[in-house]
């Protein structure tokens, strides 16, 4: 059988006059009918010729495919505290990109939209973004305690640094806070308990949504 040793990738966009009717469809009954629309004539016609023009120069098509996606730009833009609430760590051009990338595919409202962006807002950075932060609170004794670690901005969790991490907090006290280094930003967060890499510290999405333009402004100083 004959083994690749290339891969070809062709892009094109096409900008469409649509009538109403498309408008108001869903983004998967969008993309349905664009698939239908298209059909053999280009979603097999393509690879026919191709195949064709490069096996002048010896080249064979081994395999291929295709990914079709259909967005509608007259969609209302969605409202950035809605963004932001989705990816409170993501920059001002990130939040674009996700806006960019969800016009006209998201969920009308409530919680199904807030899942969708979620989501979205996840895949477009790989790696977590953290700050130092300073956790003040309660030990399990009642002494008042602060403890130095690391506030994921992407997930909302805190991790102690290593020579904090014996302490013991008291779970689900309402005295928890997390200061964020360098900033103003002072958060609420819960403690769900203590395991043997320290006590499990969180602070909510809403929390990091209602401080999101001092931490990314921190954040994006240090990267």
């Amino acid at each position: 059988m004959t083994r690749a040793n290339l891969k070809l990738s062709i892009g094109f966009e096409f900008e469409l006059d649509a009538p109403e009717a498309f408008l108001q469809a869903s983004h998967e009954k969008l993309c349905k009918a664009m698939q239908e629309l298209l059909g053999n004539m280009v979603l097999q016609g393509m690879p026919t010729v191709t195949a064709k023009q490069l096996g002048k120069a010896g080249i064979s098509l081994v395999s291929h495919h295709h990914h079709l996606d259909v967005v509608s730009t007259a969609a209302a833009a969605l409202p950035r505290e809605a963004l932001v609430a989705a990816g409170p760590h993501l920059t001002d051009e990130e939040l674009e990109q996700l806006s960019r990338r969800t016009a006209g595919r998201a969920p009308l409202q409530g919680a199904e939209l807030a899942r969708f962006l979620r989501r979205h807002a996840l895949t477009l950075v790989a790696d977590f973004r953290t700050l130092p932060c300073i956790v003040a609170g309660k030990l399990s004794s009642g002494r008042d305690v602060s403890l130095r670690g690391r506030l994921n901005l992407t997930n909302g969790s805190v991790v102690l640094d290593e020579q904090d991490r014996h302490n013991r907090l008291q779970p689900n006290q309402d005295a928890l806070r997390v200061d964020v280094s360098g900033t103003d930003a002072s958060l609420r967060a819960t403690c769900a308990g203590n395991t043997l890499s320290g006590p499990v510290i969180e602070v909510a999405l809403t929390e990091l949504a209602a401080h999101r333009d001092p931490l990314v402004a921190a954040w994006q100083q240090t990267s």
